[in-house]
């Protein structure tokens, strides 16, 4: 009788547990290649690294900037994602900008769940200033 009340407890905290977690996802459905339906040589790129979602904003302002020497990292445009119901939060891997250590976050909405999605960009694109503007992705692959 002790066995079955442990085994069920341990169920229920199971259960509790992956429960609490149904906000916060891990972006493993964004993996693959976006594109801009309004901007169609801006492309978001995410993939799996050591466990990670990572983004890569593959947009014609950072090609611009690398193109004339500008002083951005390898990695400047790398982001860690969390995905949650009406949010997409990144975190900038390689950390230039005292204060920005954290996740930053813009509203995130599935128009065609897995397909298609729009995001207010000022979450992974800080020289952004627009809030209430989301931009349209697209999956490409």
């Amino acid at each position: 009788m002790k066995k079955i009340s442990v085994i069920a407890s341990l169920l229920v905290a199971g259960i509790l547990a992956s429960c609490g977690k149904e906000n916060v996802g891990s972006g493993r459905e964004l993996i693959g290649a976006w594109v801009d339906v309004n901007h169609t040589s801006d492309t978001l790129i995410f993939f799996n690294k050591g466990g990670r979602v990572i983004l890569f904003d593959n947009s014609l302002t950072y090609r611009t900037i690398r193109a004339n020497g500008g002083v951005l990292s390898p990695g400047a445009n790398q982001y860690e994602v969390m995905l949650s119901d009406d949010r997409l939060s990144t975190r900038m891997i390689e950390i230039n900008l005292p204060g920005l250590e954290g996740f930053q976050s813009g509203k995130f909405e599935w128009i065609t769940r897995n397909r298609e999605f729009s995001v207010e960009p000022h979450g992974f694109r800080l020289y952004l200033s627009c809030v209430g503007c989301p931009q349209q992705f697209r999956k490409i692959y």
